[in-house]
């Protein structure tokens, strides 16, 4: 395995590690001053954003494949996967919780996109 591989494995453990304390933290917070039902809205729309993500990283970084693949092969399918993954945790949100406060939900969405986006690149630069 590579050191970049590695490297990168050893990131993304720290940015999902990282996104999962502080959307613990958001959820309590936001049921503590808000309600349980917008909490919940967050959690499930954090969850939307972070699940398929972390389906993502696995695909490409923690997965041994037995075949010997082109990478760029393996990201399009990763990121096809985690399309896929995003829509129908999206649909099965929206039909299985009825009393779903949207702004929550879109909030906690966006937030771990940010998230997603943002901290590997801040952990970088704080490595350098």
């Amino acid at each position: 395995m590579s050191i970049v591989i590695r490297q990168a494995r050893q990131l993304y453990y720290k940015v999902i590690s990282i996104e999962i304390v502080l959307l613990l933290i958001l959820f309590c917070s936001i049921t503590f001053f808000y309600s349980m039902g917008t909490g919940l809205s967050f959690l499930v729309g954090s969850l939307a954003s972070l699940l398929p993500h972390c389906l993502f990283v696995y695909w490409i970084f923690f997965r041994q494949s037995t075949k010997n693949t082109n990478k760029m092969t393996a990201f399009y399918r990763g990121e096809g996967l985690k399309w896929l993954l995003t829509i129908v945790l999206i649909v099965v949100a929206f039909k299985s919780y009825p009393t779903m406060n949207f702004v929550a939900f879109f909030v906690g969405y966006f937030f771990m996109l940010l998230c997603n986006s943002l901290l590997p690149i801040l952990l970088k630069l704080r490595a350098k």
